[in-house]
Order: structure tokens, then sequence, then C-alpha cells
């Protein structure tokens, strides 16, 4: 049995996975250095060489055809055997602390999930509209930690960790979302304990927001959002890869 069971989704990463399960790599040793018992899970469903580069950090990846990132969350938490579940994105990266920062949120046994906040990889990169998205957006995921009813606007799955058996009681994630799945899931298990926002930042490659661009990457994002709550349904039927 493991106190950390991450699960790292991946469809055609093998130009981000590298450095994402070499930097995860480091924070599993750094958790294990303090008696948290780790493993990794990777669900892959690519046609190029993202699996073989995942041999190389664990035994543990699971080939599934492309059926969703829901589905595939899902699948991972159906071969994890860790007490607290922690679902990434194949292009996060954390801090050396992250997994230790994680599980120490869920000593409070009021906690069932936890998120963070993301900063850009490379902030120097990006535009003044983007570096002020981001900006907001930390500001946003700050404010969910002292506003608690703020977690049901949350929609990024850069890392999302929750108990097991919370995870199990509210059935994973809905498999017919192609995004607001991760703000359903906080919304359900909101209502069994406590959602906590963690205190240092994990970091991403910003694909998608240098790709869309911030007009698009905000179009796309609120107009789903607000078709989700007031008519239980998304606006678009499927999320764009970013690759």
């Amino acid at each position: 049995m493991y106190d950390l069971s991450v699960i790292v989704i991946t469809m055609n990463e093998k130009e981000y996975i590298a450095n994402t399960l070499s930097h995860l790599q480091v924070s599993m040793q750094e958790a294990q250095k303090g008696g948290i018992r780790t493993e990794l899970i990777v669900v892959d469903s690519s046609n190029e060489g993202t699996a073989a580069i995942a041999h190389q950090f664990t035994s543990k990846v699971h080939y599934m055809s492309p059926q969703g990132i829901s589905k595939a969350r899902n699948y991972g938490a159906s071969h994890a055997s860790g007490s607290i579940l922690v679902f990434m994105d194949a292009d996060t990266l954390l801090q050396k602390s992250t997994l230790e920062d994680v599980f120490c949120i869920f000593k409070n046994k009021n906690a069932v999930s936890t998120i963070s906040f993301v900063m850009p990889a490379l902030q120097s990169k990006l535009s003044i509209s983007a570096k002020i998205f981001y900006v907001m957006d930390c500001a946003f995921i700050k404010a969910c930690a002292v506003v608690p009813f703020l977690i049901g606007f949350y929609n990024r799955g850069d890392i999302v960790a929750i108990r097991r058996e919370t995870f199990e009681k509210v059935r994973g994630f809905n498999e017919t979302l192609c995004m607001m799945e991760i703000t359903e899931l906080l919304m359900h298990a909101s209502k069994l304990g406590k959602i906590k926002v963690l205190s240092s930042p994990v970091f991403e490659s910003s694909r998608r927001l240098k790709q869309w661009g911030v007009f698009k990457s905000h179009r796309v994002w609120w107009r789903n959002y607000f078709n989700f709550y007031m008519f239980k349904k998304l606006h678009d039927s499927n999320y764009e890869s970013v690759r």
C-alpha cells in the first residue's frame, strides 16, 4: 500500500514527458526521504515514443486506446494502490517539495482534495497579456483557499490530489465531459470535506496559451463554464488537443 499514487496521462508527449518525469522523480525521492511511500503510474495513448521514455522512470506504464482524459484518469486510478491519488498533466513540472506538501495537506482529516496554482515554466517567452493571465489566475486560485465556494470555478488539470475514498464516493471523473471534469469532481468532493490550496506553485509549458492566445483561451473556457452551470452540459463537444 502506498501513501501517494501519482497518475500521469499521456498522448504523444515525447517532447515533454522526460522533463516532467525527471522533476516528478526528484519530488518523489524527497517525499520518500520523509517516509512517504509513492508510486508512479503512466497511462499512455500515444502512437510515438512516449511510452518508451516513461518506462525509464516506472514499470507501471499502461496502454489505453484514446478515449478521453477522464476515462484515462479513472483507468489509472483503478491500477493505483495509494490512499491519495495525485493526477498530473504531462507537461507539469513539480517542485522538489510538492509531493511532500501534498501529503502534509492530508494530515488534516477534514481535507479531501488539494489543488495548486500554476506558473509558466518559461515566463520570459510569454507575451504581456499571457503574463497578466497568470497573475490573475494565481490570484484567483489563492483566493479559493480563503473563499472556498470559488473552487466551483476551478478548471485546471495541472495537478489535483484527492483521497481515494473520496474519489470512489464521487465515482471518479465524469467520462462524458471533455472539460470541466476537474471542476465537477471538486464540487462533489467539497460536499464531503475541505478543498485545500498548496502554498507553492507547480509549473507548466503554457503550450495551449501560446497556441490559442489569451482571447481564445478565455472564450473557450468561459463559454463552456457558463453553459455547464446553466444547462448542465458543455458548449463544445470536444476539447482541441494541443501538441
